[in-house]
């Protein structure tokens, strides 16, 4: 697909990860994320049990590698359909909806205003409080407001109801001291089907829409991902989504844009496992360029070994790289120990995870003419060695040739 507008990346591209079926504070699902443009910070908003008729919501905060860190409730706020996250004065800056009214033939509460509030571990909030910022409302009388961050323009992105759906953006800074003054106004275009999020890169608007795969809606699903001119309202493009083919409910939920060593990455999240409690998982395209047909989409990451695996040579580590738009799981470095049954290696890293089975052969000490062994990362991050046995165990096996597609 060829590029035409500042700030698009090509959604039909090689997919890459950045959470992989992370469990959350509560067992609901995913309504939405944001990532913190300094620490790295994941936050995913849910809808708090029992707390979707009065707008009730909780954020979970996750590091990097997809621990919990910290959550916080929010109480009489909204939907949680999309945020943002601005790093101001060393703390996290989280922009929401609030105000939340029942709206719908489900009367779930859905915010009438945007607001922004300082991360507090462990603390309640509530809408009215002076702890949050004024709310805005962008007309009088919308409903549905939402809002998002796009962090390579600082600019804020705020979506709303008032006769059809439309999004509006204004600057960050000003919009932070009360200032509200738009920039530009677009109706919204047709997302093809249920709208589940949205994110803003440079002149390019991102709508992500569809539902949990069900006998209704079997896999690959009904999940697209839509790319809008900014202000203009034009299609860039859309497509279905077959990423993350292997996840249990794989309902779409929630985008983001992150700025990782100067390369833009777009996000869309999906709420996993059937039966709960939901999980989170995070897919990514990268706006990193191609070279020779071969791009980076995850650079090398270290693979921690489990117990009684030692390092021969150099130690085991894998990447991501697309090659003529295929995602391929690359794994380097050696292994070494008494492997007399099928062994676990160690676990890898969510940026590497398939929702599928990866799998390839792999050189091992030769015994008995036996000199190949299997491998196979799995979907619980898990790195399998496969082929010892008690009369022929394997001593050491090298990754480097281990090259499969992921997905």
């Amino acid at each position: 697909m060829g590029i035409s507008v500042e700030g698009q990346i090509d959604i039909a591209g090689p997919v890459g990860k950045l959470l992989h079926r992370r469990p959350l504070k509560n067992a609901t699902v995913m309504q939405s994320f944001g990532i913190d443009p300094v620490t790295g910070e994941i936050f995913v908003l849910q809808v708090l049990p029992g707390g979707a008729g009065r707008g009730d919501l909780t954020v979970t905060r996750l590091d990097g590698a997809g621990g919990i860190t910290g959550s916080m409730e929010l109480r009489g706020f909204g939907h949680g359909v999309s945020m943002g996250v601005e790093h101001r004065s060393g703390v996290s800056r989280l922009w929401t909806e609030t105000a939340s009214v029942p709206t719908g033939a489900e009367n779930d509460g859905y915010g009438t205003a945007v607001t922004h509030f300082e991360f507090r571990d462990g603390s309640v909030l509530d809408y009215g409080s002076p702890l949050h910022a004024a709310p805005y409302t962008p007309v009088a009388g919308a409903t549905n407001v939402t809002c998002t961050i796009d962090p390579t323009t600082n600019r804020l992105v705020v979506r709303f109801k008032s006769g059809g759906m439309k999004f509006e953006a204004y600057d960050l800074a000003k919009a932070a001291t009360g200032v509200w003054e738009p920039l530009a106004r677009m109706s919204q275009p047709d997302p093809k089907g249920v709208f589940q999020g949205y994110a803003a890169l440079g002149g390019v608007l991102y709508m992500l829409a569809g539902e949990a795969t069900a006998p209704g809606n079997p896999a690959p699903g009904n999940t697209y991902l839509t790319s809008v001119e900014w202000p203009t309202g034009t299609v860039l493009d859309q497509r279905l989504v077959t990423a993350g083919p292997g996840l249990e409910y794989r309902e779409p939920e929630g985008m983001a844009v992150s700025v990782r060593g100067g390369v833009p990455h777009l996000h869309f999240g999906f709420a996993c496992e059937d039966p709960g409690p939901r999980t989170c998982t995070v897919l990514s395209l990268s706006a990193a360029p191609e070279a020779d047909g071969v791009k980076v989409l995850t650079d090398w990451q270290p693979i921690q070994l489990a117990s009684g695996v030692a390092v021969d040579g150099n130690a085991p580590r894998g990447r991501l790289i697309s090659i003529g738009g295929t995602t391929t799981l690359q794994l380097s470095g050696g292994v070494q120990g008494t492997f007399t049954a099928d062994a676990k290696l160690g676990t890898l890293p969510d940026a590497l995870a398939p929702s599928m089975v990866a799998r390839a052969n792999v050189p091992r000490n030769n015994n008995g003419g036996y000199c190949v062994a299997r491998v196979e990362a799995n979907t619980s991050r898990e790195l399998w060695l496969y082929g010892g046995r008690s009369t022929n165990a394997i001593t050491w096996a090298q990754l480097d040739s281990f090259s499969a597609v992921w997905r």
